[in-house]
Order: C-alpha cells, then sequence, then structure tokens
C-alpha cells in the first residue's frame, strides 16, 4: 500500500466521521433540544396568561 493512498484514506475517513458527528448532533438539535425550548415557552407564556388572569377582575 502506498504511503500517499493510506493518508488520504485517514483524512477521508476522519472527514466523514466528523461529518456524521455533526449531523447526529445537528439531528438531536432539530428532534429533542428544539421541542423542549418550545414547550418552556409555551409553559411560560401560559404561567404569564394566568398571572394576569388572577390580577384582572
Amino acid at each position: 500500500m502506498d504511503k500517499k493512498t493510506f493518508i488520504a484514506g485517514v483524512l477521508t475517513g476522519k472527514a466523514t466521521t466528523y461529518l456524521a458527528l455533526g449531523l447526529v448532533a445537528l439531528g438531536v438539535h432539530y428532534k429533542v433540544i428544539n421541542p423542549l425550548k418550545n414547550k418552556a415557552l409555551k409553559v411560560d407564556s401560559g404561567r404569564k396568561r394566568a398571572a394576569r388572569k388572577r390580577i384582572a377582575p
């Protein structure tokens, strides 16, 4: 095996691995983290509405 081919293969493998890890992180962000943030915003807005209803006659 040629040294140049080996180095190219290692670099290609590393690049592919980093790309896959980045895509997994992006997928987790959209599937897990964003829904949690949206849920927290909905809970906060509901809490604010409830507080206004308690104060208003």
